[in-house]
């Protein structure tokens, strides 16, 4: 059998056969497609971020930065292991809390209901935010529980926020994909904000900003460390000197929790009391 896409050398006769002209036909039309992106002229940067194919089993046809949920494989390498091996495919869904989060991609074009597509799976692109409060410095997203529209600010996420339009609600940002997560225990900065030292009789009651070491950004003010939630335990009485570091967490609730602090005693303070005495 002739291959009818064989090429041509200089000199000969240009014949071309039916079958090559319609495979040429095809290939336009796929390609006119896929650039379409329903009236959309901008393409995908394929250097900006990591690009996989993906299929919209979400119920629904979806645009482009949808934020979808990463499922499963499409291509089982029990099945095929090979094919598992050279084309990485994704089979993505609505996002859903505790499954998603850090598991999902943003879509690089519209892809229909059981189509496949391009996503963003790492890297940085541009999808949309619900910022909640406008008086905290968020600096990550996470998936929104139940909607593809958006990912949400959030203290503990898997994207880095690296721009955003500002304000409240729904906006346009620049993220990170694939951020590495917070530590579970990270550490803090601390500026006294009021209370006293404590004395023979009295307990200290010092109060603190938390800053994030890295940023510098005030993460909550006023905090009383051996007040709920925070684990902190202070002496009963005696002078302490006010801490400036220490270690926190994020509890389930999305409340900053202060477990150890570096206040300690003050040893001089307590020496001139006792020979006061």
């Amino acid at each position: 059998m002739s291959d009818s896409l064989k090429k041509v050398q200089s000199g000969q006769p240009l014949v071309i056969p039916a079958s090559a002209y319609n495979a040429f036909i095809d290939a336009a039309l796929d390609f006119r497609q896929r650039t379409a992106h329903l009236g959309q002229g901008a393409q995908p940067s394929f250097a900006q971020a990591s690009i996989v194919l993906v299929r919209n089993d979400s119920g629904s046809n979806q645009s482009r930065m949808s934020v979808l949920g990463v499922d499963a494989p499409i291509i089982d390498p029990s099945a095929n292991e090979d094919e598992f091996k050279n084309r990485v495919a994704l089979s993505c869904v609505t996002p859903a809390a505790d499954t998603h989060e850090g598991k999902f991609v943003v879509l690089a074009e519209p892809i229909a209901s059981g189509k496949i597509g391009c996503a963003y799976a790492a890297g940085v692109c541009p999808v949309k935010i619900d910022v909640p409060d406008e008086d905290y410095p968020y600096r990550l997203a996470e998936v929104t529980d139940g909607s593809a529209d958006n990912l949400t600010a959030v203290k503990r996420g898997s994207a880095a926020i690296l721009w955003r339009e500002g304000g409240t609600g729904v906006q346009w940002a620049l993220v990170r994909l694939g951020n590495p997560p917070d530590p579970a225990v990270f550490p803090v900065e601390l500026h006294p904000s009021g209370g006293e030292q404590g004395d023979e009789q009295n307990p200290a009651t010092w109060t603190y900003d938390v800053l994030d070491v890295v940023t510098g950004e005030t993460l909550e003010s006023g905090v009383d460390p051996v007040a709920a939630p925070h684990k902190w335990q202070r002496p009963s009485v005696g002078y302490i000197i006010p801490a400036t570091f220490g270690y926190a967490h994020w509890d389930a609730d999305g409340q900053l929790v202060l477990g150890w602090i570096n206040e300690v005693a003050d040893q001089e303070a307590c020496q001139a009391s006792e020979s006061g005495t």
